[in-house]
């Protein structure tokens, strides 16, 4: 039986210690490959992919090879990698990296909160990780990133991640060609249905939010500016990406 061990978690920012006795600061690239499992030709071609994937979807994808870590554990080391680089929009979350840990033979895939959920559950990355990892085990390191970048793209490509609209008013004139395009705009919270977030413009145009779990706590007559996906019309609903509180009209 492989003893690689798919993880999901979380990441953010990296001060990393490694294998090495040195704590070393990993620069965020395409690819970083600090335990060198990728020749210069196969980097080179996932450079290329994942920067074309970029330009003609704005999903940020990376891969980082490491050959371990030590003085902490995975999940807070990844945590504080994904947030250091900033990966994806703040508006969307949409960041995805797969880090592989070559001498702890574990591989874990990292999405931000933007595709965690609806476009990628925890049961998708699972089974995408065991996909990669049966390459891992075996050192087919091209192989194993190659099956996870693809099997990522055909999810995450499936929908949009460009602002397509910055008002509830051109969402609301769209109708149903709006669903599942991403709003960005703001309002005045006027009040609660449920564990919606009810909230209305300027223009006296109301919408219904999904707010994340993390989200503040919000109060009637709060202004707060949001962005989000589009799932629903008449009444309009919206899956929140990002939510900003005090947000000036």
């Amino acid at each position: 039986m492989s003893q690689w061990k798919p993880l999901i978690f979380v990441i953010a920012m990296l001060v990393l210690g490694s294998c090495s006795s040195q704590s070393l600061r990993l620069e965020p690239d395409w690819i970083v490959d600090q335990a060198n499992v990728l020749d210069a030709q196969q980097e080179n071609a996932f450079i290329n992919e994942l920067s074309g994937f970029y330009d003609s979807t704005s999903v940020p994808m990376v891969g980082v090879t490491l050959n371990g870590v030590s003085n902490q554990t995975v999940e807070s080391f990844a945590m504080s990698l994904y947030e250091s680089w900033e990966l994806g929009d703040p508006q969307t979350h949409n960041g995805i990296m797969i880090l592989l840990l070559t001498e702890d033979r574990r591989v874990h895939i990292e999405v931000g909160s933007g595709i965690a959920g609806d476009i990628l559950s925890v049961q998708a990355l699972d089974s995408i990780e065991i996909s990669m990892a049966v390459f891992f085990a075996n050192e087919e390191y091209r192989q194993g990133f190659q099956t996870g970048f693809d099997l990522l793209k055909h999810r995450v490509s499936a929908v949009p991640w460009d602002i397509t609209y910055t008002s509830l008013s051109d969402v609301e004139k769209d109708s149903l060609d709006s669903i599942y395009q991403i709003v960005l705009s703001e309002g005045v919270i006027t009040g609660f249905e449920d564990d919606l977030i009810v909230v209305t413009d300027v223009n006296e145009i109301s919408a219904r939010l999904i707010a994340p779990a993390d989200a503040p706590i919000l109060s009637i007559d709060d202004v707060i500016g949001f962005s989000g996906r589009i799932i629903e019309i008449n009444p309009v609903l919206i899956r929140v990406l990002n939510l900003e509180v005090d947000f000036a009209f």
